[in-house]
């Protein structure tokens, strides 16, 4: 997750940057003959977000034990579905939460989504209106800052919408998640309904299951949300990569654990918080008591894969063709694709055929002709007096 935050840091600063440097060009001389003369296009790749590569956890394997399922402090349990001394199964379901309030999170958080589209829509109209001015005498360098200027605010307004479609999928996942079933076979201990404590001063679990099986994965997560009940995960040796074993995440802790553990610690040395989760697996079969292992989950924002562009860029034909307008050998060009799926939320369209993300493409205007001459964000900083 924090990878993800840095990622997009960065990536917005250079943004930034260009930005200014084309902006701190507005006020130099301006002596530079048909330097910037063309139709402006950009790289897809530059449109298409960032990858993720998933996570890794340190775990330790452990003997199997009673399985303690503590309840969300943040949910209200609605209703509970065994009884003490009740055998159980896989499956089996234990309990669930209300999700009244998920469901209103919702519903605000897709309100706030279309309020975001509409931004968008705004400013992706004033683009077009500033790419008609350039393509009919305007001036190119001031234009094209401004027309960056709206691009990045584009940006922002994408990456907000994803960031609240990550919400929205976390809030659905937890109501997916709101019956809690039994990932073992074994007997209901113990129901906790009104809370408690043990000798020691622990907080007692919310109900306890006692099973039988021979290793489970015991691993730790600096943040709540990062890793779910019920996610496939792979564990792999930490001395042969190969080696793997596959599993399920059984129980995420709610609260933090005690300071017994000598292999969980933050990288400046300094203590923090970690939350306890449990992995059931398929088979154990390799694994020794005590070994240290990695394991290993996808998450976080969701990414597009293949090659996404504005449904902006996309022009039909009389024909019923669609095309695009590509900069091909520094000159523009029609080029017909084909397309997929259509993202409503960020209005971005699939393109199956046609494109690739080394491709540059123009934002489409009625007065483009074929072999005009295309200008990219590098042609226009390289133009740039010395110096700059």
């Amino acid at each position: 997750m924090k990878n993800n935050k840095k990622t997009v840091i960065i990536a917005v600063t250079a943004v930034v940057c260009i930005a200014l440097c084309i902006a701190g060009w507005l006020f130099w001389p301006k002596n530079i003959s048909g330097g910037t003369d063309g139709v402006y296009v950009q790289k897809i790749s530059a449109m298409n977000g960032y990858g993720y590569t998933g996570n890794r956890y340190s775990g330790v394997v452990e003997a199997q034990e009673s399985l303690e399922i503590k309840k969300d402090s943040s949910r209200t349990v609605s209703q509970i579905l065994v009884s003490e001394g009740q055998q159980v199964h896989v499956k089996d379901a234990l309990f669930t939460y209300d999700t009244t309030d998920l469901s209103q999170k919702i519903t605000s958080t897709n309100l706030d989504i279309e309020n975001a589209n509409t931004e968008i829509e705004a400013l992706k109209n004033q683009i077009s209106d500033y790419t008609s001015e350039m393509n009919h005498g305007g001036d190119k360098v001031e234009i094209t800052a401004r027309i960056n200027d709206l691009q990045y605010s584009i940006r922002q307004q994408q990456y907000s919408i994803q960031s609240l479609q990550a919400d929205i999928a976390r809030y659905q996942k937890e109501i997916d998640n709101a019956t809690i079933y039994s990932t073992i076979e074994g007997t209901v201990k113990e129901i906790n309904e009104e809370g408690g404590y043990d000798n020691q001063g622990n907080e007692k679990p919310f109900m306890t299951i006692t099973e039988v099986g021979e290793y489970r994965i015991k691993g730790k997560i600096s943040e709540m949300g990062m890793i779910a009940a019920g996610d496939a995960v792979t564990v792999r040796s930490r001395v042969d990569e190969t080696q793997t074993w596959s599993g399920t995440v059984s129980v995420v802790e709610t609260e933090p654990a005690t300071n017994d553990d000598n292999y969980y610690y933050s990288g400046n040395g300094e203590s923090s918080s970690q939350y306890p989760f449990y992995v059931s697996l398929d088979s154990s079969e390799g694994l020794k008591l005590g070994q240290h292992v990695l394991v290993e989950t996808g998450g976080g924002m969701p990414v597009k894969e293949g090659v996404w562009i504005d449904s902006f860029y996309l022009v039909g034909d009389d024909s019923g063709n669609s095309f695009v307008w590509v900069s091909e050998n520094g000159k523009l060009k029609k080029r017909n694709v084909e397309t997929g799926e259509m993202d409503e939320m960020t209005s971005q369209i699939e393109i199956t055929s046609g494109l690739s993300l080394d491709d540059y493409i123009a934002w489409p205007d009625e007065s483009y002709t074929e072999g005009m001459k295309t200008i990219t964000e590098m042609d226009i900083m390289s133009s740039m007096p010395a110096g700059e």
